[in-house]
């Protein structure tokens, strides 16, 4: 309230009429409303101007929920949905990013609207963001429309849109997304990590290597998922036994006697296997940089493998899920079989064991040509010894 009695309303603005009186209009933005009715500095006019705003918040209220029929709206049943509210919450977290963008972006889209053409469109644009981020917005946008494509009796969408429509392929320059780490890398970020007293790290690294858990498992694995069991000739033996986090499925698995020896030369200070340099279970993205540090201190000091930035910057390419590629190709090269492959790396579904099949094969039949290449020089060797001597 001003000092002359008055009440100051905010958005109101005096205008002279043309027999002197003042008009009172509202303004706010582009929006403008008036004359009006009540008097200059009152609570009338307060009041007045409080059933504008709440008028305001409606109209944007409901021009911000995505309609029905639209695109927006399968978007937001989805995020609703026991298929969305069942995945993993490191996928939610990324999924409701990628939602709310769209619900900005194309929520207005009518379903009638949709096409695969309409699809093909919207993928190449998104294609410019990367083809990691592309694949995942499009799966985000499947998931949600899958109900209106699948419903028979729901035609405001003609066919599947997404029938094939391609992914955006990996750039041929990109190089591998997560390489298998070799063994003496593995060796020397364990001892590295053991060295500098921080022997939680070296304990996440060797869960990824040798148990072939996902982040997630490796940040969550409490000490009690280590059980003692009996081999089938009635022999003690150390077991893995735990729901891992993304696919909620069960190891149940004979421990590695190389994690086992990484555990036994660690002390346990947290309620979980691996832990952080204050005692505390790991998070995600905090291991993800404990490692990325780790390794590129490594690649500078030429113990690991390294690569150069655009900058001219040495760093290591190698990633934590790089460690479950490693422990997957060590399994098919050993002969493991598709579903044992999946066992160990509690999956579920065939498809990354037949990856790391084709890798161990290829693997195989490279090292089975440089035998015989070696078998060729050696034979020449010999023979200019021979003719020499």
């Amino acid at each position: 309230m001003s000092d002359d009695g008055l009440i100051k309303v905010k958005y109101v603005q005096r205008q002279k009429a043309a027999d002197g009186s003042d008009l009172l209009y509202f303004r706010k933005g582009g929006y403008r409303e008036g004359p009006l009715k009540a008097a200059f500095g009152t609570q009338a006019l307060q009041d007045e101007v409080k059933l504008i705003l709440d008028r305001i918040a409606k109209v944007e209220l409901a021009n911000s929920t995505p309609r029905p029929g639209t695109v927006g709206g399968m978007l937001k049943a989805y995020r609703k949905s026991s298929e969305f509210l069942t995945l993993a919450q490191i996928t939610r977290s990324g999924y409701d990013d990628y939602i709310e963008e769209q619900i900005a972006d194309i929520g207005d889209v009518l379903l009638g609207e949709v096409t695969r053409s309409w699809i093909i469109g919207l993928r190449d644009a998104w294609a410019l963001r990367g083809h990691n981020a592309a694949n995942k917005r499009m799966q985000v946008l499947k998931n949600a429309l899958a109900p209106a494509i699948l419903d028979e009796k729901d035609t405001r969408i003609d066919g599947d849109p997404f029938h094939k429509v391609a992914k955006v392929k990996r750039p041929h320059a990109a190089g591998e997304a997560n390489p298998a780490w070799q063994d003496y890398e593995v060796t020397a970020a364990i001892e590295d990590a053991i060295a500098r007293d921080t022997p939680g790290l070296a304990r996440a690294i060797a869960l990824g290597r040798y148990g072939g858990f996902r982040r997630g498992t490796i940040c969550n694995l409490p000490l009690h998922a280590r059980t003692k069991g009996y081999d089938k000739h009635g022999d003690p033996e150390r077991r893995l036994y735990w729901l891992t986090e993304k696919r909620i499925v069960l190891a149940d698995k004979r421990e590695d006697a190389r994690l086992i020896d990484v555990i036994a030369r660690t002390p346990n200070r947290a309620f979980t296997v691996a832990y952080n340099a204050n005692g505390m279970k790991w998070k995600e993205r905090q291991l993800n940089q404990a490692i990325e540090r780790l390794m590129d201190r490594l690649a500078r000091a030429g113990k690991v493998r390294a690569a150069t930035d655009e900058d001219g910057k040495v760093y290591c390419p190698l990633t934590i899920h790089g460690l479950r590629h490693a422990r997957g190709v060590e399994l098919a090269l050993a002969g493991a079989s598709d579903s044992e492959i999946m066992s160990q790396l509690e999956q579920t579904s065939e498809a990354a064991a037949k990856i790391y099949r084709r890798q161990a094969n290829r693997r195989k039949l490279a090292d089975a040509a440089q035998d015989k290449i070696d078998n060729v020089i050696e034979i020449q060797r010999r023979g200019k010894a021979k003719n020499a001597g």
